[in-house]
């Protein structure tokens, strides 16, 4: 956990050590944005190739929300050290549109061009162990974050708004509880967030949907899934479900069978939407 100053930008700090052999590892959406530190060998992210939006020798830079499953392939003996932030947080920290992260990882350098940016992987990458690295990042986010301007609690409250649902909630619902037109809601979640509302609340509520279906304690039917969740039928939450994870609940059912119990709830711990 971050430091609790911090708590209302950074959700937590994550690290995953690859196995003594070359991995992918499948991630389904969440709607957290990510910074992210290759501290040893090679991570690669496939969809975000390319000149402008991932460059595989940077070693450090930042995830901005993703629309559909993405995937890490991380060499033998790698190690990648994640800040998951709260959806806000870039928007605030880098002073960009929130959209122009959407589907990419951008080296630090083509976020920001302030040198404590650019100096933060070496800093970071000269720690020994990993509470070293958190306390690092808790003193130079406090820094970034003291003298703070163009937050929006609006923006933080229907978010949270959304959370509270996980994603079942419609624009008129907003804009009704907020008491604004769907229009200001779309704009601002553009600038602050990257997707509408309408996209974000989906990619939130199949993530939670692939979180039902992982939980060990499920035995139900994929259905009941889709009853939990308000899907009007089941067609609509296999829709959805195709539109952000690439494959049918009961294709990713399969998928995850090889995953240890631990595994699984070591990796659902990670989520908290209330």
């Amino acid at each position: 956990m971050p430091h609790p100053a911090l708590r209302q930008y950074i959700r937590s700090y994550w690290l995953i050590s690859g196995s003594n052999a070359k991995e992918s590892l499948e991630l389904v959406p969440d709607g957290y944005p990510e910074m992210f530190f290759v501290l040893a060998n090679a991570v690669h992210m496939p969809q975000f190739n390319g000149s402008s939006r991932w460059n595989a020798a940077s070693d450090t830079g930042v995830i901005g929300q993703v629309s559909g499953r993405f995937t890490f392939e991380m060499e033998a003996g790698s190690m990648l050290f994640c800040v998951k932030f709260y959806p806000w947080t870039p928007h605030l920290l880098f002073k960009l549109p929130a959209w122009q992260l959407n589907d990419a990882a951008l080296d630090m350098g083509s976020v920001s061009a302030r040198p404590s940016f650019r100096e933060l992987r070496e800093r970071v990458a000269g720690c020994r162990e990993i509470p070293q690295a958190v306390t690092l990042l808790n003193d130079f986010f406090l820094e970034q974050f003291k003298d703070l301007s163009g937050e929006n609690p609006f923006v933080m409250h229907v978010v949270q708004q959304i959370f509270r649902q996980n994603g079942v909630v419609s624009m008129d619902q907003l804009s009704g509880s907020f008491r604004t037109s769907r229009r200001y809601i779309e704009l601002l979640f553009r600038q602050h967030i990257g997707f509408s509302p309408k996209q974000y609340a989906r990619i939130i509520r199949v993530k939670k949907a692939s979180m039902c279906l992982l939980d060990p304690r499920f035995k139900g039917q994929i259905r009941e899934v889709a009853g939990q969740l308000d899907y009007f039928d089941q067609s609509h939450f296999l829709k959805d479900f195709k539109a952000v994870v690439r494959q049918s609940p009961s294709a990713f059912l399969q998928e995850q069978l090889n995953l240890s119990e631990t595994s699984v709830l070591r990796y659902l711990d990670q989520w908290d939407y209330s």
